[in-house]
């Protein structure tokens, strides 16, 4: 006797239901560790950043356990739909009920958001400017607080880089003010962005969703996004602006898959404009009638920057230069994976030209019909030549992974997290960048190596979809 569960055809044993029921109780067990562990990292009495770290990697190692033993849990596909997004909206939730724990870039969207509605361009002033000390705040710019994390001339703001004009392109400007206008001027502090990031993330979510459902791609891949503890910490809780660079990038190459030029241009056009490295994205996207797909981006982008060019000229380029020399792009320290081989010049030519190969590939040998495969390449080989330290900037990569179906790619994602917290703790950036961001290249190529052997043993070919395995199980 046999029984049809998802996928897969199985025997219809007590053995199966046996392992069926171990597989459910792991996984409640490994999503109440992961819960648990993301809840004392964000916890309001956690300063120090290596706690913050160590909860965080114990709550992956229990998210990686998840993910093992989801296919073993033998739900039905709208059940296991409604299972991944209903636990991801539960971590996000508890996200939003703690204050930022390792970022205050949401100060500066307020502030944005709010200069805009004073009817002044954003990259006009820098937030200590005289010109803009009418809409200093007791939120913004609390008075008497010790420790001030970024001190000012004429007292203590939370809004980092003070001296400096936003690097936030328009569509993130235009994000930050609906956000504001929606929370009745900016009412709840922290909480309307968190709200909107965590929303963004379900997005993302519901989008993965529905294509595994469409393609035939196991449910685990969506858990792989929304169960995340990089997810949850740097949208729920840091209520980063990358969900919507994120989801718009998945719009673009949704519509390049459906063979939708225009959209797919105007959808890139929008990320890029949100936070600029989408633009990674291109090569994988414009296979088809490039014209159309330029033409798209470069419309919404013109059409984007126009106002505040004619406002400011060249000021809408905001701290973006001082921004690549902070992170040591300009000397080519920042590239630290390279740079344990290389000096800092020539790993810095290294890392573009290896850059450059993967567009190429992307844009001219790349399987026009699977545009998140090449874009998965793209990105990665980008991030491994960069080696960010900010951890937001891993979760493009992370939703293209999850939507191919690549945990190996788990590692790198990682990496930037380790960077982060690791250097805020003490250790020496080159160090911990360069060991993290290492051993996410050893992870992705065992884990490439594991995938492709494992698929030739089993006569598929390596782009072969590999269908999501379920067993049978009473009730389901």
């Amino acid at each position: 006797m046999t029984r049809r569960y998802a996928d897969s055809v199985v025997p219809a044993t007590e053995s199966a239901y046996q392992s069926i029921r171990w597989a459910r109780v792991t996984l409640v067990i490994a999503l109440t560790a992961e819960t648990v562990l993301l809840a004392f990292a964000m916890h309001p009495g956690e300063t120090h950043q290596l706690g913050v770290l160590l909860r965080e990697m114990g709550a992956l190692v229990a998210f990686v356990v998840a993910l093992i033993v989801l296919p073993r849990c033998a739900w039905s596909t709208s059940r296991t739909v409604k299972i991944v997004i209903g636990v991801g909206a539960g971590l996000q939730l508890l996200a939003v009920t703690h204050i930022p724990v390792t970022s205050d870039d949401d100060f500066r969207y307020a502030w944005d958001a709010k200069v805009q509605l004073a009817g002044i361009d954003p990259y006009r002033y820098a937030p200590t400017s005289s010109h803009l000390a009418f809409l200093r705040d007791d939120f913004l710019f609390p008075a008497g607080l010790h420790p001030c994390p970024h001190g000012i001339a004429d007292g203590c703001t939370l809004i980092n880089l003070p001296d400096q004009r936003t690097i936030y392109p328009p569509v993130a400007q235009a994000a930050f003010v609906t956000l504001r206008l929606i929370s009745f001027g900016g009412h709840g502090g922290h909480v309307p962005l968190q709200l909107a990031a965590a929303a963004g993330a379900l997005a993302i979510a519901g989008l993965l969703a529905r294509h595994a459902v469409w393609t035939g791609r196991p449910l685990w891949t969506v858990a792989m996004w929304a169960w995340c503890p990089m997810t949850v910490m740097e949208l729920g809780n840091n209520a980063h602006i990358d969900w919507l660079a994120v989801l718009l990038g998945l719009l673009a190459i949704g519509a390049a898959e459906r063979q939708r030029p225009l959209a797919a241009g105007a959808w890139l056009g929008a990320a890029i404009v949100t936070k600029l490295y989408p633009v990674l994205l291109l090569p994988s996207v414009v296979r088809r009638r490039p014209l159309m797909v330029v033409g798209g981006m470069v419309a919404v982008i013109g059409v984007s920057y126009l106002p505040h060019v004619l406002a400011v000229g060249k000021g809408v380029i905001g701290y973006l230069p001082g921004y690549l020399r902070e992170d040591g792009y300009s000397t080519g320290r920042g590239y630290r994976l390279i740079g344990v081989v290389l000096p800092p010049i020539p790993a810095g030519i290294v890392a573009v030209l290896s850059l450059a190969v993967a567009m190429a590939w992307a844009a001219f040998r790349a399987d026009p019909d699977y545009p998140d495969r090449s874009a998965l390449l793209v990105v990665g080989v980008a991030l491994l030549a960069a080696t960010p330290s900010l951890p937001w900037y891993t979760l493009l990569l992370l939703a293209l992974a999850a939507r191919v179906g690549r945990p190996e790619w788990l590692g790198v994602v990682a990496a930037a997290t380790v960077s982060y917290l690791g250097a805020g703790a003490g250790a020496k950036l080159s160090v911990v960048g360069a060991s993290a961001y290492g051993a996410g290249l050893v992870i992705l190529l065992a884990g490439t190596w594991w995938r492709l052997t494992r698929g030739a043993a089993e006569g598929r070919s390596p782009k072969q979809a590999r269908p999501g395995a379920a067993l049978p199980v009473r009730g389901a």
